[in-house]
């Protein structure tokens, strides 16, 4: 999914000749400390409450108050994980979207981020999720998916992560089972180490039969 997918208009952008005051308005209004400044639809940059709540006259317009404008943005061909970086990189709250003319077409917020990622990763299906260590050379996720579909099941949505100061991998795996039980089994018998199991069914009854025999155990 690329950022163009997930433009909506928010009403973040303000104009230049909006005033200083408008514009801290505008900030607490949206609880954001950034917004984006556009003037005939060609975004200019990004202005900060930090920057505007020193000013000393509020009524003044931004263009008129000689202060620095933050170049920041991301175009609406790139994916929503450079969004993430952005958003990791320059501590914003707000990042503008703009096309390869610098036109402004929207902003996005973390939570807006959040939302869009949930749909990437399959996080609204149902399903378990499977957490495995390998070494880096033995990351072949098509055999993990081999085995996953043998099991009538395919993998929804997957992601790597090296361990610190290792060269071993953690990989996740969301499946579009709860009853994880056989896909674990092939997994083990496959030599694959399993971590962790959430969601899992059997793992969900287990924990109610233990809850259920200490709750006859403690009303005897």
């Amino acid at each position: 999914m690329n950022i163009g997918q997930v433009i909506a208009d928010r009403g973040y952008a303000i104009s230049p000749s909006d005033s200083v005051r408008y514009t801290l308005d505008r900030m607490a209004d949206f609880r954001l400390v950034h917004l984006p400044v556009v003037k005939d639809n060609l975004f200019l940059g990004l202005v900060s409450y930090e920057t505007l709540a020193g000013l000393p006259y509020p009524e003044q317009r931004i263009d008129e108050a000689d202060i620095p404008y933050q170049q920041i943005q991301i175009y609406e061909s790139q994916h929503i994980y450079d969004a993430l970086l952005f958003f990791q990189i320059h501590q914003l709250d707000v990042l503008p979207i703009v096309d390869q003319q610098l036109s402004y077409l929207d902003a996005i917020t973390p939570l807006d981020l959040v939302s869009a990622l949930s749909q990437v990763m399959s996080i609204q299906r149902p399903g378990g999720i499977i957490v495995l260590e390998m070494g880096n050379r033995d990351n072949a996720l098509s055999h993990i998916a081999h085995i996953v579909e043998s099991d009538n099941a395919q993998i929804l949505n997957s992601y790597v992560q090296a361990l610190d100061d290792s060269s071993r991998l953690e990989v996740t795996i969301k499946v579009s089972k709860s009853d994880l039980s056989s896909i674990v089994s092939a997994l083990v018998r496959h030599e694959y180490t399993v971590k962790a199991t959430y969601n899992d069914e059997n793992s969900h009854d287990n924990s109610r039969d233990r809850y259920e025999q200490l709750m006859n155990y403690i009303n005897m």
